[in-house]
């Protein structure tokens, strides 16, 4: 009976198991077949999506520039209270276009994503952008239903021709600032803003284009029906405000660009020297020393007037000398070189974001390149939270070069552009 019992559980057992392995069998082989499905769906299915997601991408990231313009003018008109409702919404918005563009930076990348994963990630991509649309666009109503019922017309007006009176002052100011920093830095320092006063200028008659054809309908209790051609001025006066701060904003970079670069060529000299005198644990690496040596003795011996690229050059070169160090170097040295090298890449990665982004701002960008400031400043911002000095280093380096990439797909837009 026990041989008979014993038996059939065998039996039962190996039905049971059987049975197990072919359901696993046809669940796998039917996942295959499933994979085989989407892998060989139609790519222009694929394509008109992330077709629709970069245009809801641009579309959505321009939506967000000019809200936190109108934020600004909600504030003075409205105050903190009746504007937080809108200012919520910015920041939601903002915090959606950061996660959508983590994900095309993460499609755009060399990491191969399956057909599933493109199509999963692109969805979600178009749901960020709508969803964030929506909210933007339920706010924006209120308030302009908001205006209609509370604009003080005759003292938003005064407001206006205030601002645009201050603004202009600043004009000769700027021109004379930028022809002091022309003495000093190579024209290719002062390219992104150099046709800003002549820029601000023309949105500051615009603005009083705007204020003077809305005053003759502005009555003392204010007639509502002009708020939209206050608003348009009060943007158009804030804009020439923004390029002539991106002239202050230019010289301060270059001034703390030109210290930065200093301190990294009295450390570059030092590694130089410690680089010679270190010995190598084996031959290959004392021959890449070598090579590395020489590539920052040449960095250090080329000298422009635009010290953001030399910044880049020499910071390069000692990253390459860095890396052929790293077997010889004990912890604590590559923790204190990582401390000291970030100090001068950060002023590299703060210029160039700054620089992309305002270039964007002003000209337009594709999908692509917003995605690469996006991420760039995504990278910017975990570099400032790392523990780790030398991830801290790594990762601003990498916002650095994706702000680079960035600048130079938006400068190649705008050329297709024309």
């Amino acid at each position: 009976m026990d041989v008979l019992a014993g038996l059939a559980t065998g039996i039962v057992t190996l039905v049971v198991v059987g049975g197990g392995l072919v359901v696993v069998g046809f669940v796998v082989l039917f996942r295959r077949r499933g994979d085989r499905g989407i892998r060989s769906s139609n790519p222009s299915g694929i394509d008109a999506l992330n077709r629709k997601a970069g245009t809801l991408l641009v579309k959505l990231d321009d939506a967000v520039r000019d809200a936190d313009d109108e934020i600004g003018y909600a504030l003075a008109q409205f105050g903190p209270e009746k504007s937080r409702p809108y200012g919520d919404a910015v920041a939601n918005a903002r915090a959606k276009v950061t996660e959508a563009f983590r994900l095309k930076q993460a499609l755009d990348d060399a990491v191969p994503d399956s057909d599933r994963q493109r199509r999963e990630w692109t969805l979600q991509i178009i749901a960020l952008c709508e969803q964030a649309e929506a909210s933007l666009t339920d706010q924006a109503t209120r308030f302009t239903e908001l205006r209609s019922r509370e604009v003080n017309a005759a003292g938003t007006l005064d407001d206006l021709r205030r601002r645009i009176e201050t603004t202009a002052g600043r004009l000769a100011t700027s021109r004379a600032l930028l022809a002091d920093l022309a003495k000093t830095y190579a024209p290719s320092t002062l390219a992104a803003v150099t046709a800003n006063p002549a820029e601000a200028e023309k949105a500051l008659t615009t603005a009083s284009t705007g204020a003077d054809a809305a005053a003759p309908a502005i009555s003392q209790t204010g007639v509502n029906d002009v708020s939209t051609q206050l608003a348009e001025a009060s943007q158009a006066a804030h804009r020439a405000d923004q390029l002539l701060d991106a002239v202050d904003r230019t010289a301060r970079d270059l001034a703390a660009a030109s210290t930065a670069l200093a301190d990294l060529r009295t450390r570059s000299t030092a590694d130089v020297a410690e680089a010679k005198a270190l010995k190598a644990p084996d031959a290959e690496t004392g021959e890449a020393i070598l090579d590395a040596v020489g590539v920052v003795e040449n960095a250090l011996a080329e000298t422009t007037k635009d010290p953001v690229a030399d910044l880049d050059r020499i910071g390069d070169a000692v990253a390459q000398l860095d890396l052929a160090l790293a077997s010889a170097r004990n912890q604590a040295q590559r923790l204190e070189h990582a401390r000291t090298a970030y100090l001068g890449t950060v002023v590299s990665a703060t210029n160039q974001i700054a620089t992309t982004r305002e270039f964007i701002a002003g000209h337009g960008g594709s999908v692509e390149a917003r995605t690469r400031l996006a991420e760039a400043e995504r990278q910017f911002t975990i570099a400032q939270a790392a523990a780790d000095p030398v991830e801290a280093l790594d990762t601003i380096r990498r916002s650095v070069t994706l702000a680079q990439d960035a600048d130079a797909l938006a400068r190649y837009d705008a050329m297709g552009a024309r």
